[in-house]
Order: structure tokens, then sequence, then C-alpha cells
């Protein structure tokens, strides 16, 4: 009995300490807080590539995954946008790669 109750504590122990967040996680939630969602990051090719693909797993046909934002990736992003209650203006703005899930491109986290 005696073992199992030390092994419940160590467990839950474990568990505790699991779920605080780390410093990262801290330092990006406030860069977050900080964020201007508004705003339209230079995004260069690498990253326009990721949120391509993260359109076209969504759903939402990019065309070309080929990291430049021409029309076709315009258009999926003004069709996200609108999906998800954002102001539609087809730009990869920060509201945008937070709702992507992908606002690590512009904390750098």
């Amino acid at each position: 009995m005696k073992k199992l109750v030390i092994a419940t504590i160590a467990a839950a122990s474990l568990f505790g300490a699991a779920t605080l967040p780390t410093m990262s996680q801290v330092k990006q939630s406030a860069d977050i807080k900080n964020l201007n969602m508004d705003a339209v990051p230079n995004l260069g090719r690498e990253i326009i590539r990721k949120v391509q693909a993260t359109l076209e797993a969504k759903g939402f046909d990019p065309g070309p995954i080929d990291g430049v934002a021409g029309p076709r990736t315009k258009a999926a992003v003004r069709k996200y946008q609108e999906h998800f209650g954002i102001k539609a203006s087809g730009e990869i703005d920060n509201q945008t790669l937070f709702a992507l899930g992908r606002v690590q491109f512009v904390t750098g986290h």
C-alpha cells in the first residue's frame, strides 16, 4: 500500500510539472499579447510555402506551393479569412497567421 501511495504522489508531481508553462511559452504569450494583429509582416518564400501548405491542409486551395503570394494564394487567404470572421483582405496578416496556427513566424518562436 505504501508503494502505491508513493507511486501515485510521484506520478501526480510529474504531471503537475509537465503542465507548467516553459519560459519560452511565457515569452511567446507576452509576444502574442503585444502583437499588432492587423500588421502584414514581410514573409520570405519559405514561410509563404508553409502558409500555403497549411491553407491546403485546411481545405483552402492556394494553388502551387511555391512561396509566392500570388492571386490564387490571396484568394485562398481571403476565403479562409471570410470563413473564420477575419477582415477579408487576402493579405497574410498577423491575425491570419495566428488563426492558421503559424504565429511563430511572426514572434520568432
